[in-house]
């Protein structure tokens, strides 16, 4: 028999809906996994302050992101893993927050579970660290925004980057036009006129895989040389974190401590919130 046709209906389940029975098949294998991998998931492997939620200020500044980022970079500096100076994180990488109230494990509050890092960062992305010159760092700043240099015309992406790298943007410019006052550790590298100062300038840059190829528009790291891939973005973040760790007598992580060179993005202009789609001035 020939099949000349096929249909089908999407139906939405509601996790909370009380008359769904679950599958007690599936539920069963869901458990024994569960079980399974509690010893991992449950232990502590640092602690913070206070919550640090998956969003972003009108400069779209994320403590969540930026922590992310110099975990990166710290994972990523010493020369045999890169020598990196700069780490930048996708903004839709980053998948949940980090709660402060203790979980279902019982960590007790502050504590971070590496089953709860694993839920902020799902993806198991491998480090890459590239040379970039001015000009790769300037373009692909300006290729955060909404139809410029190829990006979506639809999606403005900006990312999260690491401690002593800063710059301005206003969002009211056209492309090419928004970056202003980039900076490394006090070293101007775009100043504030948007001109890059010397553009042949190199610089040692770590991404995630997925946007050393590429990923969510982010075309000019395919520019980047000398490559060297590392470790998974999950490992970098959990060595960051055993710095900030009160279970081992350390002190937790603070996303306010001076230390973390905070602001890191400056808006310039109008806007009440960070930008994500086609209009690039909210």
């Amino acid at each position: 028999t020939n099949i000349t046709a096929v249909s089908a209906t999407n139906i939405l389940v509601d996790r909370s809906d009380t008359s769904v029975t679950p599958s007690s098949a599936i539920t069963g294998i869901v458990n024994t996994y569960e079980s399974m991998v509690a010893p991992i998931a449950n232990v502590v492997i640092g602690s913070i302050t206070q919550a640090m939620p998956n969003s972003s200020n009108n400069a779209c500044n994320s403590d969540n992101g930026q922590m992310i980022a110099d975990a990166q970079l710290a994972a990523t500096a010493p020369a045999q893993f890169g020598g990196a100076q700069i780490a930048f994180m996708n903004r839709g990488g980053v998948r949940a927050d980090f709660t402060f109230p203790s979980s279902a494990a019982g960590e007790g509050d502050g504590n971070v579970t590496y089953g709860e890092a694993y839920t902020v960062q799902p993806f198991g992305n491998s480090l890459v660290t590239m040379t970039l010159t001015a000009q790769d760092l300037k373009n692909v700043l300006e290729q955060q925004f909404a139809g410029c240099r190829g990006q979506s015309a639809t999606a403005t992406r900006i990312m999260h980057h690491s401690n002593g790298f800063k710059y301005d943007w206003d969002g009211s410019k056209t492309c090419d036009s928004r970056i202003s006052n980039v900076s490394l550790n006090g070293n101007i590298i775009v100043d504030a006129t948007g001109n890059v100062l010397n553009p042949a300038e190199t610089f040692r840059v770590t991404v995630n895989n997925f946007m050393a190829t590429g990923g969510d528009g982010f075309t000019t790291f395919l520019n980047g040389t000398t490559l060297l891939g590392g470790a998974q973005d999950i490992d970098a973040l959990s060595a960051y974190l055993a710095n900030y760790n009160v279970t081992t007598g350390g002190a937790a992580y603070d996303p306010t401590a001076s230390t973390l060179g905070k602001p890191r993005l400056t808006r310039i202009g109008g806007g009440t919130a960070c930008p994500t789609g086609a209009n690039t001035n909210l």
